[in-house]
């Protein structure tokens, strides 16, 4: 019993480090990226020659440290990824996670889609060398775009019936993430 416990202390302590170093490369990107944005104004401004080359080599080296700190963030958590589906009458579709993450945020819009709803299929999934391998948890919700093909979430939200997939929708999410070109 004293074992179990000792175990159970030592992958909470192991989750707790985990969690402060995410935090702590978080709050430094967050700083470089302050950092980095002041200096910029600041070379904007300068108009001595030494002045503008010392800034510039402050921000190479800004820009050094937010790389770092960047891998360093990717390495925490490098055996998992999230994946994105629409399902529609016509089947099942991959959405780009860098794609989907940038309609959700506002930082894109989708003319193709306004107007339209979908059913979203996300998955989180355990990968090996940057593959799938096994599905940990999946979500569905609905994806609501406006007029604009911009993404409203508040409509989605309003939305009553199920999202949830159909088992051939789930089949063909499978196939798609977990099939091998063999």
């Amino acid at each position: 019993m004293a074992k179990h416990d000792l175990n159970l202390k030592t992958t909470t302590m192991t989750i707790h480090n985990l969690a402060n170093e995410v935090n702590r490369l978080n709050g430094a990107l967050e700083i470089l990226g302050l950092l980095c944005e002041r200096l910029t104004l600041q070379l904007d401004e300068m108009g001595a020659e030494s002045g503008r080359e010392a800034v510039d080599e402050m921000l190479t080296q800004v820009d050094a440290l937010q790389l770092e700190y960047q891998r360093r963030s990717k390495n925490l958590h490098p055996h998992h990824k999230s994946y994105q589906f629409i399902l529609t009458d016509e089947g099942v579709s991959a959405i780009l996670h860098e794609n989907y993450i940038d309609l959700v945020s506002g930082k894109a819009i989708s003319t193709e889609f306004a107007g339209q709803t979908f059913r979203l299929a996300d998955w989180y999934v355990q990968t090996k060398d940057d593959e799938p391998q096994q599905l940990v948890n999946e979500t569905y919700s609905w994806l609501t775009f406006d007029d604009s093909g911009r993404v409203d979430l508040h409509a989605a939200k309003k939305i009553e019936a199920s999202p949830l997939p159909t088992e051939e929708e789930h089949e063909q999410i499978k196939k798609l993430l977990f099939s091998t070109d063999e």
